[in-house]
């Protein structure tokens, strides 16, 4: 007969053993708060996929997809805490961390190669240049990061901002002042501005477009930002977010129009044709470039982004020009054999 010890042991022995084949998949799940840039469009199938498909929950993630209203509200959200995870623009979050010092924030994925921001105007005006904008209005949401970055693009270009008239309006009715010239022009993101104005049968060549990027200013795009404590605490739970999000490129690059199922379910009413070709647009335009083709997903120069930084610290008024560590680190990216594009 077995001993009291003896079976206690036993059981303790039978517990031991039965906890340490509960599967990883049974561990508490990891809860990620994530805004986006802007509203639910195509594009934003990169996380809505491994959100709706269960890859971010292999990975023992659970997410939370909100909408954005512009990369600096987005910005200032992450920095706040009130979200874990943001896509913005860069240099909106280089902007914020300028003037408020004491919030620090770090670019962990590029998610574009390459800035899509632009200012754009109908074909028939007389604004033809970026230095004809003087004395013109332009309407844009506070929080874009187009009008966030306009100081550069003035700078560079020799444009008087103190003559321009800027126009506060919600993201909704950007498109349509332009349309109706409340506005001699607008600045947004290059895909979501020429496909709303397709969206409302303006044809493309009835729109004139000076993307920042040909006009002086060679930026990198959105990113993923957070706060380099939640990174520091939570580094493979940012690694697999990660991998989750090049599996939501992939999946867009392979199938677009599952993305834009995806994205439907959480704005049904949502154009298919419309998001379909701003899938395509936002791809060629930001997302796959030489570099990201022989290197993979988020292989960033560091000598190119300081380059930037030198660039827009004046135009941000920055006592000091932040260092490229500062604002971007590969620390938390997965191996690079993981972040190859779709083939």
């Amino acid at each position: 007969m077995l001993g009291s010890n003896t079976i206690r042991a036993l059981s303790g022995g039978f517990i031991l053993a039965a906890l340490a084949v509960v599967p990883v998949k049974a561990q508490q799940s990891k809860n990620i708060r994530l805004v986006l840039d802007w509203a639910f469009q195509g594009q934003q199938g990169i996380f809505t996929l491994p959100a709706g498909d269960g890859t971010f929950a292999r990975y023992n993630l659970n997410v939370t997809v909100d909408r954005g209203v512009g990369s600096g509200d987005t910005v200032s959200k992450v920095a706040s805490g009130a979200y874990d995870i943001g896509q913005a623009d860069l240099y909106s979050m280089v902007r914020f961390m300028g003037e408020n010092p004491g919030h620090p924030l770090i670019a962990v994925f590029m998610v574009n190669d390459k800035s899509a921001l632009a200012v754009e105007t109908m074909t028939k005006s007389n604004i033809v240049k970026p230095q004809d904008l003087k004395g013109k209005s332009i309407a844009a949401p506070a929080g874009d990061a187009s009008r966030q970055l306009f100081p550069l693009f003035a700078s560079v270009n020799g444009i008087d901002q103190s003559s321009i008239k800027w126009l506060n309006v919600s993201p909704e009715l950007r498109e349509p002042m332009l349309i109706r010239g409340e506005a001699d022009a607008v600045s947004g993101n290059v895909p979501t501005v020429l496909i709303n104005m397709q969206a409302v049968n303006i044809p493309m060549d009835a729109v004139r477009v000076m993307p920042y990027a040909d006009y002086g200013v060679g930026l990198y795009g959105l990113a993923l930002i957070t706060r380099p404590e939640f990174a520091q605490q939570n580094p493979e739970a940012l690694r697999d977010f990660i991998r989750g999000t090049v599996h939501g490129l992939n999946r867009m690059i392979k199938d677009p129009a599952a993305a834009v199922a995806s994205v439907k379910t959480r704005d049904p009413l949502l154009n298919e044709k419309a998001e379909l070709d701003r899938i395509k647009m936002t791809i060629d335009y930001t997302i796959i470039t030489p570099n990201v083709l022989d290197h993979g997903y988020s292989n960033v120069d560091m000598a190119r982004l300081a380059s930037t930084l030198a660039q827009v610290a004046p135009a941000f008024n920055m006592k000091t020009t932040p260092d490229a560590a500062q604002v971007y680190t590969d620390k938390y990216l997965p191996p690079r054999d993981e972040l190859k594009v779709a083939k």
